[in-house]
């Protein structure tokens, strides 16, 4: 059965100790773009954008990220060190024969967009990420910080629970993602909505399905709930088991990231708000700065927004023609 949207079937690839679930499309020849999506979605979730950015003559690289859908995701947070992340995503470059791509990263995808940027700078030409700001590092670790500020609820202090994922998701994919997948809501509410809003498990519990509107066409939910309901949802999650380890190694190695840089906003991100990427510059010297009014599933919210973004900038950097 093909895949939704006309989105590429995915090959196996072999890298290091990671076999990765990729798909690819565009020319061979063409510029090649590694994409890394976010938490709760997919290679797939880039299928709004693959059409603009292959007439433009970009070869894309589109991998379930390791823990995630078809690529292998092992149950130990040492395996999602950024170290470790870093190593399996050049290896993937490797395996794929490209000396140099360009890093484009949403939610978590970003979130390990920016510290592949700083290790392995030398295999990539430049890093854009919507969404996920590059922030100066917390002064503790940050768990500590969301129980503190957050309470219990938090959805990432939850998650710390590699049981909890699949005791609440479990076996109600079509509604999870009915849930998650909403447009952003007008910032004049967001004072009424936080923090209550973060409680995710809570509030999943709680809802009654309603027949709200959905940023995803119902095929693509379905696609998302058909591979949920076979992965499960510890795999997705163990990102977050991950989360002061990132924190320690970014204490012992922070450099600036000194590569031509974009950053994606989107004005009703209420997860990621914009004002959370401000003192970008001190950290990414050759920052570049873009906004979509779209909340935070830009890809699905807006597809051309998105899309023109990225190739804009690619234009800009003159690593694309025209």
């Amino acid at each position: 059965m093909s895949l939704p949207l006309g989105f590429p079937e995915p090959r196996r690839v072999r890298a290091g100790g990671v076999t990765f679930s990729v798909h690819e499309a565009g020319p061979e020849d063409g510029l090649p773009l590694l994409l890394l999506h976010g938490w709760p979605e997919l290679a797939f979730s880039w299928a709004p954008i693959v059409p603009a950015l292959t007439k433009a003559g970009c070869r894309l690289v589109m991998p379930d990220i390791k823990g995630f859908g078809g690529t292998s995701a092992p149950l130990d947070p040492e395996a999602y060190r950024m170290e470790v992340l870093t190593r399996d995503y050049a290896n993937l470059l490797d395996a794929l024969g490209i000396e140099k791509a360009v890093l484009v990263g949403h939610d978590w995808g970003g979130a390990i967009s920016w510290p592949l940027a700083q290790r392995i700078p030398e295999r990539l030409l430049g890093v854009a990420v919507y969404c996920t700001p590059w922030p100066a590092p917390a002064p503790v670790p940050p768990l500590a910080i969301y129980q503190r500020k957050m309470g219990e609820d938090f959805y990432i202090t939850q998650f710390q629970d590699p049981k909890l994922p699949n005791a609440v998701f479990g076996g109600k994919e079509e509604a999870f993602f009915r849930f998650v997948l909403r447009p952003g809501p007008p910032r004049e509410v967001w004072p009424k909505l936080l923090p209550a809003a973060l409680a995710l498990p809570e509030r999943f519990a709680e809802w009654q399905d309603e027949k709200t509107d959905q940023v995803a066409p119902p095929e693509a939910i379905a696609h998302y709930a058909e591979v949920y309901g076979r992965t499960g949802h510890e795999g997705p999650t163990m990102v977050y088991r991950a989360i002061d380890l990132h924190w320690h190694e970014r204490q012992a190695f922070d450099p600036i990231i000194d590569l031509p840089a974009l950053m994606v906003t989107a004005e009703r991100d209420m997860m990621l708000p914009p004002e959370a990427s401000e003192g970008m510059e001190e950290r990414i010297p050759k920052l570049s700065r873009a906004s979509l009014d779209s909340g935070h599933w830009v890809s699905w919210e807006a597809p051309d927004g998105s899309a023109q973004a990225l190739l804009g900038w690619l234009r800009e950097e003159h690593f694309l023609n025209g």
